[in-house]
């Protein structure tokens, strides 16, 4: 008969150990297993005298019995995904941080074919965003372990409304942070730039967007010119490189900033929701047209920026409007300052006429009269003063249609003042009420104050 191992288990193991086949001894009142019987099962109970050498296969093994006996449930686990990579199965990686941005958890987890389709499809349905790194998730799961590939997580269920509610929070944060600071509207509250000749432009480079805005803003050259400042609109350089691109900007030297990306996938517009970046644009000393995705995407930018144009094509539509109208009201103009001409000079020609009429008669009365000589000459000076007071008419009548452009009344030696907001100043008492005033001169421009 084979000798018994009494094994070292507590009262409340007792269950455990019965279920693997262990027996009780009534007398010692022990626990124990027979040689014969497979010992890795009790390792943990078995006494140090008796205990072999295990190799690490075995060690391991025992671990995943244990984590399938101990931790055999279904789990809702919130995390964030930090990597994924879809080969046949999607692998991920998922973490998690502390308030202060440190990572204290991250494990490997795996969605395997035959869920995945249905579970993804799902997902993009409810949020509209694709399943990808840099979004926080509630997963179902369940706890897996294996000797060679070590602890990981098999995803069962994906819940899309946490991810969802996360988003719409986050938003929410960041909105009533604004409103808090008084800035939320700051941006909204220009006057709209409704006229471009230098337009400031932050896209990323070599973005598709970018490159259709620039097909058709290059027909514009000779009337508006535009400066880029490359940005990321993603990853982990984009806030940065946003906020540099709009300290980089000089407000006196354009007429708005136009912020610009082409249509992508929902969760790589919801980076640009950034306290950092919206603030950016509702502090910016000019107005800010933004055109980041298609029309049926919305984000924080399109909400505190003076104009939303949902894409990069409409943004450039709007600019080249602005400028046909701005033309064709010019055009306008002068068809107006033509008729007004034609109707003093018509009018003059016509006085001249009748006083060339009037004339006449007098000399034919006086023709025989001494007075004839000087009658002509006084008809000759007449006549040529009536001339030179009608082309005087004409001139000042297009001098005061013309004396209303502002590049003009510079370019002739004149200055325009304005304060911080581009509102023009007219009076010394309104100049007195500004905490700083910009003096534009035909060379530049000079700033007063702070």
């Amino acid at each position: 008969m084979s000798e018994p191992i009494f094994l070292d288990c507590s009262y409340l193991e007792k269950d455990k150990v019965k279920q693997l086949g262990a027996k009780y001894d009534w007398i010692s009142k022990r626990w124990f297993i027979t040689s014969d019987m497979e010992q890795q099962l009790f390792a943990k109970w078995l006494p140090i005298q008796a205990t072999e050498n295990l190799t690490l296969n075995e060690l391991l093994l025992q671990v995943q019995h244990t984590i399938s006996n101990q931790l055999n449930d279904r789990y809702w686990v919130q995390a964030e995904i930090v990597n994924l990579t879809h080969h046949l199965h999607v692998y991920l990686e998922l973490s998690e941080h502390d308030q202060a941005g440190n990572e204290v958890a991250k494990i490997r987890a795996t969605l395997w074919k035959h869920r995945a389709e249905a579970l993804l499809e799902h997902f993009f349905a409810v949020t509209g965003i694709v399943f990808k790194a840099g979004i926080k998730v509630l997963l179902q799961v369940q706890v897996a372990f294996h000797p060679r590939y070590g602890l990981s997580l098999d995803i069962l269920n994906i819940d899309p409304n946490f991810t969802l509610g996360d988003m719409e929070a986050k938003l929410n944060r960041i909105r009533n942070q604004l409103q808090a600071e008084g800035i939320y509207t700051k941006n909204r509250k220009f006057t709209p730039a409704n006229e471009f000749c230098k337009v400031a432009v932050i896209a990323p480079k070599q973005a598709a967007g970018l490159g259709d805005f620039k097909s058709q803003a290059d027909r514009l050259l000779e009337l508006c010119e535009f400066s880029y400042y490359p940005a990321s609109f993603q990853g982990q350089h984009a806030i940065t490189e946003i906020q540099a691109a709009f300290k980089a900007i000089r407000p006196q030297q354009f007429d708005a900033i136009v912020m610009i990306r082409g249509g992508g996938a929902k969760a790589d517009l919801f980076q640009l929701n950034e306290y950092a970046i919206v603030k950016a644009i509702c502090t910016a000393k000019l107005p800010v047209i933004v055109g980041i995705g298609h029309e049926r995407d919305k984000t924080l930018l399109d909400e505190v920026a003076n104009l939303s144009c949902h894409t990069p094509s409409l943004v450039i539509g709007h600019i080249t409007g602005t400028i046909i109208q701005n033309a064709n009201n010019a055009k306008q103009d002068w068809q107006i300052l033509l008729q007004l001409t034609a109707k003093v000079l018509n009018q003059a020609k016509l006085d001249n006429e009748q006083f060339y009429h009037n004339i006449r008669e007098q000399a034919i009365q006086c023709i025989n009269s001494q007075q004839l000589t000087v009658l002509m000459q006084e008809i000759e000076n007449s006549s040529k003063n009536q001339l030179k007071q009608a082309r005087s008419n004409i001139k000042a009548l297009m001098e005061q249609i013309l004396l209303g452009d502002p590049k003009l009344v510079v370019n002739r030696g004149y200055t325009i003042v304005r304060n911080q907001n581009q509102q023009v100043i007219t009076s010394k008492q309104k100049a007195l009420q500004q905490d700083s005033l910009i003096i534009e001169f035909k060379d530049g421009f000079y700033k007063i104050g702070e």
